[in-house]
Parts: structure tokens; C-alpha cells; sequence
């Protein structure tokens, strides 16, 4: 679908649907202009919605422009910003967020026990056994404090052999977008397993 451009008052296009017209024509800088213009509103807004998960708040906003991209061709310009429209996804993000979390989180549950043989110490005696079940304690902890889609992207790389490519289609998201989710993913995990084992 192409923009329908309605002229401005002085008879040319706004600087905003000059920017939309040339990000539906595959300008990555204009759509990067309207990412600058736009995110703190939309950022603003994701985390008012997740409350204080500064990196769910992150992950989300960056759904929102990336769903924003894929489906900028849609847009048709009506001589108001793009703020609606981007609001509009972002809605539908946190929404669609909320409603598999429960689900995302009860699947990694119950692959739980793939990482607890996964990364299982071989052990000979009753006090390793017994180390090695608080280091996975710890271990499952740590992942409980990290966020449900970077839980998801472990999940997925680690437990399930996926990659990177086979991840971002069953998030519904970009390669790049699963490399960095994954980037945070561990650090989060990091951090989380060296609080929970000290």
C-alpha cells in the first residue's frame, strides 16, 4: 500500500511525511529519523506498562519499532503524526507480551530439567551430588530473575540447539534483534547466578 500524500498548508509535504515516504521506500536513515523523533514516547509509554523492567521495557520498545519497519509499506498517511500508529503497536506488543509470558514461562519450566542434565557435573560421591544440585539451584534461581523473552532466547539457543535464524522466526523477530537479546540474556544471567551463588 503507498502513502497518500496530502500537501501542507504551504502547498508542499510535512517534514515527518517526507520521512514516512521515504522509509516505505526502503530509506533506512528516515526511518532511523522517525525512531529518534519517536522513542522516548514509545519507551516512555512500554514502561509505564511493565513497571520498573528497565530491560523488558527495552526489549519491548525495540519489538515496537522493528514490527514498525516490517510494516511501514501499511501506513497511510492522514496528515497526523506517526505517533498514533506507533502507540497503537506498542499496545500490541505489551498485550501480546502479557498473554504468552504465562505460557513461555511454564514451558521453561518444564524444560527445566534438560538444563539441569545439560549442565550436570559428573559426580562420584554424595557430597558432589549434593554441591552439584545447590550449584543448579543457583543456577535455576539466577534464571528465574532474568526476563521471560530472554528465558525464551536461552531456551531456544541452548537448550533447543536453535539458531540464531530459527530463533528469530519462533520469536517473530530479526537475527540481529536475537543476538542481542541473547547478549543480554546471558549478561542478565550472569549477573543473576553470581548474586544467587554468593
Amino acid at each position: 500500500m503507498t502513502t497518500q500524500v496530502h500537501p501542507a498548508p504551504d502547498g508542499g509535504t510535512t517534514g515527518e511525511e517526507a520521512l514516512i515516504i521515504r522509509a516505505q521506500q526502503g530509506d533506512r536513515e528516515a526511518f532511523a529519523e522517525l525512531y529518534r523523533r519517536h522513542y522516548g514516547l514509545i519507551a516512555t509509554l512500554i514502561g509505564q506498562r511493565v513497571r520498573s523492567n528497565s530491560a523488558l521495557a527495552e526489549d519491548l520498545t525495540a519489538d515496537v519499532f522493528m514490527k514498525a519497519w516490517a510494516k511501514i509499506a501499511t501506513f497511510t498517511w492522514t496528515g497526523k503524526s506517526i505517533r498514533a500508529w506507533l502507540c497503537t503497536i506498542a499496545r500490541n506488543v505489551v498485550a501480546d507480551h502479557f498473554k504468552t509470558a504465562a505460557a513461555r514461562h511454564l514451558t521453561f519450566v518444564d524444560h527445566s530439567t534438560l538444563l539441569t542434565d545439560a549442565w550436570a557435573p559428573l559426580v562420584s560421591n554424595p557430597e558432589d551430588t549434593v554441591l552439584s544440585s545447590l550449584a543448579l539451584d543457583d543456577l535455576h534461581n539466577a534464571l528465574s530473575e532474568i526476563t521471560p523473552r530472554q528465558q525464551a532466547v536461552i531456551r531456544l539457543r541452548f537448550l533447543g540447539g536453535m539458531s540464531v535464524s530459527e530463533t528469530a522466526r519462533t520469536l517473530g523477530t530479526t537475527d540481529a534483534a536475537v543476538k542481542t537479546l541473547q547478549w543480554r540474556a546471558l549478561g542478565s544471567l550472569r549477573k543473576a547466578y553470581a548474586g544467587a551463588a554468593a
